[in-house]
């Protein structure tokens, strides 16, 4: 199967394991505690973290020198590229959020509630796009299996903290007096960016070789940017930050654990 094949499945996984979490809904009558969410949020950045170094910005820093590029200045600038455009994806989006509020479109959801669903949707982009890419780059050199054990170990490491992020989306819709199979759906669906970016990086990828590192990097530097502005920060709030730290560490260990025993 070629890269985009890959990319779809590989996304595909990660996008599924969100759903299951989302059917916590039907049988979870509470809201979610301050640690489990600071649990998971912590999880979520430590292996975002270790997935940006090991399995995008290293490979990427060795693609570069095999294409005879300047590895340091290529991956550097992909990376600022990714925080750039995200950053300003972000300051938009919080703006027409805001805007929105102010105009009384969204009456039925809390502002908390609706920018948590924003920033997980928005930091499920470049995860998506990590995984096609990785997928990408081990498709571009078959003979190399260690490439596809490091995509295949990224995609479960995205799709274990995938898990609980389907919870954490659609249990504050039922609190917000949502139907169940309603806020099922949309907790479902802040995952389904995921294939179309995945896909996309893929094939972007697949028809310009040389631009792997860049969008490698590129990749990385958004998931890096979500990780500090969004997960960390949100973390820390929940409990007493503790059990953030240590999700964080625990996340961290097993995504570096499954991409270098894997990969």
């Amino acid at each position: 199967m070629n890269a985009i094949v890959w990319a779809l499945l590989g996304t595909l996984f990660t996008f599924s394991v969100t759903t299951l979490g989302a059917l916590n809904v039907f049988w979870v009558k509470k809201e979610i505690s301050n640690t489990f969410q600071g649990i998971f949020l912590g999880f979520a950045g430590g292996v975002m973290i270790a997935a940006s170094v090991w399995s995008l910005l290293l490979p990427g820093i060795q693609r570069a020198e095999e294409n005879g590029q300047i590895s340091w200045l290529v991956v550097s600038g992909g990376f600022l590229l990714g925080v750039i455009l995200l950053l300003l994806a972000d300051n938009l989006l919080q703006k027409r959020c805001e805007k929105r509020l102010s105009d009384g479109r969204v009456t039925n959801l809390r502002q908390s509630t609706l920018m948590l669903i924003t920033a997980i949707t928005i930091h499920n982009i470049p995860e998506g796009m990590a995984v096609g890419l990785a997928f990408s780059l081990a498709m571009s050199d078959p003979t190399d299996p260690a490439l596809f054990s490091g995509a295949a170990a990224l995609s479960l490491g995205i799709g274990i903290q995938n898990y609980p992020e389907g919870t954490a989306v659609a249990l504050p819709l039922i609190k917000d007096g949502m139907g169940r199979k309603k806020a099922f759906f949309l907790g479902s669906m802040s995952a389904v960016v995921e294939p179309v970016f995945g896909v996309i990086a893929a094939m972007i990828a697949s028809f310009v070789t040389p631009l792997m590192p860049l969008l490698l990097s590129f990749a990385a530097g958004t998931m890096i940017y979500v990780v500090v502005q969004e997960l960390l920060p949100e973390a820390q709030a929940c409990d007493d930050g503790k059990t953030a730290t240590l999700g964080f560490i625990a996340g961290f260990l097993i995504m570096m654990i499954l991409d270098v025993s894997l990969g």
